[in-house]
């Protein structure tokens, strides 16, 4: 399996690339009125008002800095609520993919290094990858709603 790996706060993630529609660098955001403080705002992809969250607002109360290396990661929305809609998640250091052994979400959510294909030597100091789980992760019932038509 595929994932692409990013950071937030000093931890390391790793997202299964099936999830992602494309990766984009970072562009200005609309944002929006009375929204959660992680919703970044949206923007325009491809014609179409996407909402952007910023991930480390999310994980860690801090937004994300604007370094070159921060993305948007643009994900299928994993919520059957609105199926074919898609989402905008900011995140640093999304500019490098690994394959791993494994071919689903390890029960612990932690990816070991030895089911890496190859060495990664910016992993945390323990070697550990968290697994980025959508579902688990995502306040659904707070981002369904910027899809209200």
């Amino acid at each position: 399996m595929l994932l692409l790996l990013f950071k937030l706060g000093d931890g390391r993630y790793a997202l299964p690339v099936d999830h992602i529609v494309e990766v984009i660098p970072l562009v200005k955001l609309k944002k929006v009125p009375r929204t959660p403080e992680f919703v970044a705002g949206m923007m325009n992809y491809r014609g179409k008002p996407v909402p952007v969250i910023d991930l480390s607002v999310l994980s860690e109360g801090v937004p994300s800095e604007l370094k070159m290396s921060t993305r948007i990661i643009v994900v299928n929305y994993p919520f059957e609520e609105k199926p074919g809609e898609i989402l905008g998640l900011i995140a640093k250091n999304a500019t490098e993919t690994i394959k791993s052994k494994l071919e689903s979400a390890p029960a612990s959510g932690v990816v070991l290094d030895e089911t890496l294909d190859h060495a990664v030597t910016d992993l945390n100091s323990d070697g550990l990858l968290q697994w980025f789980d959508l579902k688990k992760i995502l306040p659904e019932q707070e981002i369904s709603v910027l899809f209200q038509d």
